[in-house]
C-alpha cells in the first residue's frame, strides 16, 4: 500500500486525473490524499471494477505477474520491462507489442508498481490463474474471416423492409391503445390479457409486441392517464396519428432507433421472474436492467468494427464480447434477443449492420442524447436505403390487391385501414375483407369516398365485386352504436337486442336491457366493440353526447372536429426510472481541484508523521488496508453500543464491505466491527 501510494504520489496532476477517469469509482467520494487513493484503488470492489474493463489479453498478462512461475523465478523483480514483455508474449504466443501495450495499460490503472502486482491484484485474479496460459484462441477472439458477407443490395432491401414495418406496428399499438389502452397492474406494468389483446390486434407474438411496446415507450410516445391507471399514446404519439400530418417515415424511424439504443429495458424477460421471485411485466420496474444499454452499445460499436456486408452470429458475438471483456459475464439468451431486436427495427439486415444501423453506431451511442445533426444522419441514411415508392394499386376480381412495390404514404395509409396484408417483399399483396373495409368507415370515411381513394390509384376500374364488398359493409356499418360511459349500447332495432341478450358468446359482457333499444354492460366499451365483432356485428363508438368516435377522436355528424373521449393526451412516460443515470463527468477544472486536494493532504500527512490520526472513512480504511498488509499494530477507537467510545490494540485479519475483522491483542479475542463505528484508527509507532 505504501508503494502504490508513493506511486500515485509521484505521478503528475495529469495522469492523476486520468487515472480518475479510466476507474470512474474512484471520483466519489473524493479521497483526501494519495494513501487514501490508494486503499480505495487497492479494494477488492474497485480491483474488480478496473479488470472488468480490460480484454482477455491484458487478463492473462495481469495473471502471468501474480501467479508463483513468475513471481518467484525473477523475472517481475530483476528483468527490465522488454525482458518481462517478451518473456510473457513468448508463454502466451501474442505478439510483443500487445503485451508491451496491456502492461502499460496495467500500470496507467495502478493495478501494477512497476510491472509488480499492486495491493489487491492477486487476490482478485487469484481463482483465474489455475490453467495459465489460457488458449491462444480465447485471448484474440474469433476471427471475422468465417463470417458470410451478405450483397450489399440484399441489407439495404430486408433491413429498409423491416425499418419501415416496424414504424408500422409501433403506429398500429397507438391505434389499439388508444381505443384500448393498456391498464396498470397493482404491481406495476402491463399485465398478460392486455398483451395478448394487442398481439391478436398487431398479428404479432405477445413477445414481440412486448419489443414493440417497450420501444414506443423509450421513444416517448406512451404515457400514463391522469389517474395513473393505464397507458395510452402520449401527445407526441397524435402527430404520428395523423392521415396528414404525420412525420416522413426516416424521422420517425431514426426516434425508435435512438430510443431503443439508449434503453436499458429488457422486453425478452417478460413473463419470467427476477433473482427476487418479482414477476417482468412489460412496461414494469423489474423489466429494467442496468447492463442492458451498455450490451447493446457494445453490439453495435462490435457490429460497426466487422467488415461490410458481415452477417454475425449470435455465438460469434458472444465469443468476440467475451474476449473483449471476460469479466464482464453476458446473462444468457441477451445477445441473441438484442440481435433479434435490431433486425426488427432495421438496424441490421440479414445479420449485417444496415447504412442507416451503422450511421446509428457512429452518431448515437447509448446514453449520449442525440442532437438533431444526428438524427438527419440517421434518416438520410434509411432514406438511401429505402425504395422508391409507387402510387400504383391492382385490384383483383376475388377481392386481392397487389402494390407493385412499396406504397406511397397517403396509400400506405389507405390500405393500412382498409385491407388485410397477406405478404410483403418487392411487391405487397393484400385482401379486402368486411372486417378491413369495416375499418376505413370506422376512420370516418364513407363508402363513395373510400371507392374514390382507392380508384384514384387503380389504372382500370375497380372490380364490382369490391364495390359490392363496401357497400354493403356500409349498409350494416353503425347499426349498433356504444358509449364507452358505463358501455351504454343504443339498438333502435328490437330484434337486434333481443338476440344480443341471449347470445351465450357474450354472456361475459354482463348485458343488461335498461329500456327498449338501450343495453347496458359491465364490460368496457372496447371490450364490447371487440366482442360484438368478433360475434359477426358492425358495432361503432359514440361519445357521451352521441356523436361518433373517428380513430379516437369525437366527430359530430356534420364532421366537425369534437373534443377527444378520453380528455388531454398525456405527456410521455419512460418505464423504469430504477436504473440511475449516468455519472456526469466531471470537468478539467474539477480534476483539477480534486488532485489539488488530494496533494494538499498528501503533503500533510507526511508533515504529520506515521501516527498521524485516521477520522475521516475513506482515510480509516486507508490505514486499515495499510495495517493489514504491513501486519502492524493499530490502535482503534469504536464507537460502543451504549455511545461510549472504547479503545483498543488490534490488528487487521481483514477488510471487507461495511466492516472489518480484527484481532484485539491485548483481550486475544477476534471481533468484526462495522466501519460507521469507528472513530479514528492511527499506526502505533514501533520505537
Amino acid at each position: 500500500m505504501e508503494d502504490l501510494a508513493a506511486r500515485l504520489t509521484a505521478l503528475p496532476d495529469r495522469e492523476i486525473a486520468d487515472l480518475l477517469l479510466a476507474r470512474p469509482d474512484l471520483l466519489a467520494p473524493s479521497s483526501p490524499s494519495f494513501t487514501a487513493l490508494a486503499a480505495r484503488a487497492a479494494g477488492r470492489t474497485s480491483t474488480d471494477l478496473a479488470l472488468a474493463q480490460l480484454d482477455a489479453a491484458a487478463i492473462a498478462v495481469a495473471e502471468g505477474l501474480v501467479i508463483p512461475v513468475l513471481g518467484q523465478a525473477g523475472p517481475v523483480g530483476t528483468a527490465g520491462s522488454d525482458d518481462l514483455a517478451a518473456l510473457l508474449a513468448d508463454r502466451l504466443s501474442l505478439p510483443l507489442e500487445t503485451v508491451a501495450d496491456r502492461l502499460s495499460q496495467l500500470s496507467r490503472l495502478a493495478l501494477t508498481i512497476s510491472n509488480r502486482p499492486a495491493p489487491g491484484l492477486a487476490e482478485a485474479l487469484a481463482p483465474g490463474t489455475a490453467s495459465w496460459p489460457p488458449p491462444a484462441e480465447d485471448l484474440t477472439g474469433p476471427s471475422p474471416d468465417s463470417l458470410t458477407i451478405i450483397e450489399p443490395r440484399t441489407i439495404a432491401a430486408e433491413s429498409a423492409q423491416h425499418a419501415e414495418e416496424a414504424v408500422r406496428l409501433v403506429t398500429a399499438l397507438l391505434r389499439e391503445w388508444l381505443r384500448e389502452p393498456g391498464p396498470l397492474l397493482r404491481t406495476g406494468g402491463v399485465g398478460v390479457r392486455p398483451l395478448a389483446r394487442t398481439a391478436g390486434a398487431l398479428g404479432l407474438a405477445p413477445a414481440q409486441v412486448a419489443t414493440i411496446v417497450e420501444i414506443a415507450a423509450a421513444a416517448g410516445l406512451l404515457g400514463l392517464d391522469d389517474d395513473g391507471a393505464a397507458w395510452l399514446p402520449a401527445a407526441p404519439a397524435l402527430v404520428w396519428l395523423s392521415h396528414g400530418d404525420a412525420p416522413p417515415l426516416p424521422e420517425r424511424w431514426a426516434a425508435l432507433a435512438t430510443a431503443w439504443a439508449s434503453s436499458a429495458r429488457t422486453p425478452w424477460l417478460v413473463g419470467s421472474r427476477s433473482e427476487d421471485g418479482v414477476l417482468r411485466a412489460v412496461l414494469g420496474d423489474a423489466a429494467e436492467a442496468p447492463w442492458a444499454r451498455s450490451l447493446r452499445h457494445r453490439i453495435l460499436h462490435l457490429l460497426a468494427t466487422l467488415p461490410d456486408g458481415a452477417s454475425a452470429t449470435p455465438g460469434f458475438v458472444r465469443a468476440a464480447l467475451t474476449a473483449a471483456r471476460p469479466r464482464r459475464p453476458i446473462p444468457e439468451g441477451a445477445i441473441t434477443a438484442i440481435l433479434a431486436e435490431a433486425e426488427l427495427l432495421g438496424i441490421t439486415g440479414a445479420g449485417a449492420l444496415s447504412r442507416a444501423g451503422r450511421a446509428l453506431a457512429e452518431h448515437a451511442f447509448p446514453g449520449a442524447d442525440a442532437d438533431p445533426a444526428s438524427l438527419g444522419v440517421l434518416e438520410d441514411a434509411l432514406a438511401a436505403d429505402l425504395p422508391e415508392p409507387v402510387p400504383m394499386l391492382l385490384v383483383q376480381s376475388d377481392l386481392t390487391a397487389i402494390v407493385p412495390g412499396r406504397p406511397v404514404a397517403p396509400l400506405a395509409a389507405l390500405l393500412e385501414r382498409s385491407a388485410v396484408v397477406e405478404s410483403r417483399g418487392g411487391a405487397l399483396t393484400l385482401r379486402f375483407t368486411p372486417d378491413s373495409v369495416r375499418g376505413a368507415l370506422d376512420a370516418g370515411l364513407s363508402a363513395t369516398e373510400l371507392l374514390d381513394a382507392l380508384g384514384a390509384y387503380s389504372p382500370v376500374p375497380l372490380p364490382g365485386a369490391l364495390e359490392a364488398l363496401v357497400e354493403d359493409a356500409a349498409r350494416r356499418h353503425g347499426a349498433i352504436r356504444v358509449r364507452p360511459i358505463a358501455s351504454i349500447l343504443r339498438i333502435p332495432d328490437p330484434a337486434t337486442a333481443a338476440g344480443l341478450l341471449t347470445e351465450f358468446r357474450l354472456a361475459g359482457l354482463g348485458l343488461n336491457e335498461a329500456a327498449p333499444g338501450i343495453i347496458t354492460a359491465t364490460a368496457s366499451a372496447g371490450q364490447v366493440l371487440r366482442e360484438l365483432r368478433a360475434a359477426g356485428l358492425a358495432p361503432v363508438m359514440e361519445d357521451g353526447q352521441g356523436r361518433l368516435v373517428i380513430d379516437g377522436a369525437a366527430l359530430a355528424p356534420g364532421g366537425a372536429d369534437g373534443a377527444r373521449g378520453r380528455g388531454a393526451a398525456p405527456e410521455p412516460t419512460r418505464p423504469g426510472h430504477v436504473i440511475a443515470s449516468r455519472r456526469r463527468a466531471p470537468t478539467n477544472r474539477e480534476l483539477a481541484v480534486m488532485v489539488g486536494r488530494m496533494r494538499a493532504g498528501q503533503e500533510a500527512l507526511a508533515a504529520a508523521g506515521p501516527t498521524v490520526v485516521a477520522s475521516d472513512p475513506v482515510h480509516a480504511l486507508a490505514v486499515l488496508r495499510q495495517g493489514q498488509a504491513n501486519r502492524s499494530l493499530l490502535r482503534l477507537r469504536l464507537a460502543g453500543p451504549d455511545g461510549e467510545v472504547q479503545e483498543r490494540t488490534v490488528r487487521v485479519r481483514a477488510v471487507e464491505p461495511g466492516r472489518v475483522r480484527l484481532a484485539d491483542v491485548v483481550r486475544e479475542t477476534e471481533v468484526t466491527v462495522a466501519i460507521h463505528r469507528i472513530v479514528s484508527v492511527e499506526p502505533i509507532s514501533r520505537d
